[in-house]
């Protein structure tokens, strides 16, 4: 082998270590965060967090980065709705006036742009003074229309250093949706969410800071036949058809004295 083939040789091998890299990089950077849904009791959707009434307590609760704003995202299901409590801390300083956060959804497990086609966001108009609204969107061509109904709800609060968003999105196939507007979130799907945090209220100019990750939606637990109770709905039936029995007994012995009685008149 001369030296110039094996030149060649180095630079192809080379090379093709360099595009498994890349590729090996890419497959890296593009895993998701999966997420199963806990069931639990329906929290208060008012952009507080009560630990007295222990709302929240069955979320499953981790952190996700957008970029560099560390962000708590909790996730419960019911029968009914997802709901989803994002919470992260910053100086009032750091805040815009009119920030928001929001949470586009994929109509399926898909991280490609085009699938994200619902947006429910949290706006504030003024976060000093704790003022917000919720708004319900759609994605069509990476333009933010809003829907004809509002789907959901949402609200917010910033509780010193703390800012509370918490959302209420209705899931299972019985909700009555526009599915030309909004995701239709079923039972036993997974979903692709993008969490979105905005500066100004201006979609999607306004967008920061994001980062997507999937929800496992689960369907409701099968709800146990309480045995003792069973158990107890049997004894009471066979206690009273017991006395009924009983009962029409003791009347067709009079009756049947009362016959002989008058027999024995005649």
């Amino acid at each position: 082998m001369n030296r110039r083939t094996y030149k060649k040789i180095t630079w192809i091998l080379i090379i093709n270590l360099s595009i498994s890299f890349i590729l090996f990089s890419l497959n890296v950077s593009s895993l998701v965060e999966e997420i199963d849904v806990k069931f639990g009791e329906s929290p208060i959707i008012d952009g507080q967090v009560d630990s007295y009434i222990k709302e929240w307590e069955n979320a499953n609760k981790i952190q996700v980065n957008l970029v560099d704003l560390p962000v708590k995202l909790w996730v419960l299901q019911n029968d009914e709705n997802l709901y989803i409590s994002l919470q992260f801390d910053l100086l009032l300083k750091y805040h815009s006036s009119n920030e928001f956060m929001a949470l586009l959804i994929s109509n399926s497990s898909s991280e490609n742009p085009e699938n994200f086609i619902d947006a429910k966001i949290i706006q504030f108009n003024n976060i000093s003074n704790n003022e917000f609204e919720y708004l319900d969107y759609h994605i069509d061509n990476k333009g933010f229309s809003n829907d004809t109904f509002n789907n959901g709800r949402g609200a917010a609060s910033l509780n010193e250093i703390t800012s509370i968003y918490e959302f209420s999105i209705p899931i299972g196939p019985n909700n009555k949706i526009n599915e030309s507007e909004d995701v239709l979130l079923d039972y036993e799907a997974n979903y692709a969410f993008n969490i979105t945090y905005g500066e100004f209220a201006s979609y999607p100019q306004g967008i920061k800071k994001s980062e997507i990750f999937l929800i496992n939606i689960n369907s409701p637990p099968t709800k146990q036949k309480n045995l003792t109770n069973i158990a107890l709905f049997i004894i009471l039936i066979t206690f009273f058809a017991i006395l009924g029995i009983l009962y029409g007994f003791y009347l067709y012995k009079i009756y049947r004295l009362k016959d002989i009685i008058d027999k024995s008149r005649h």
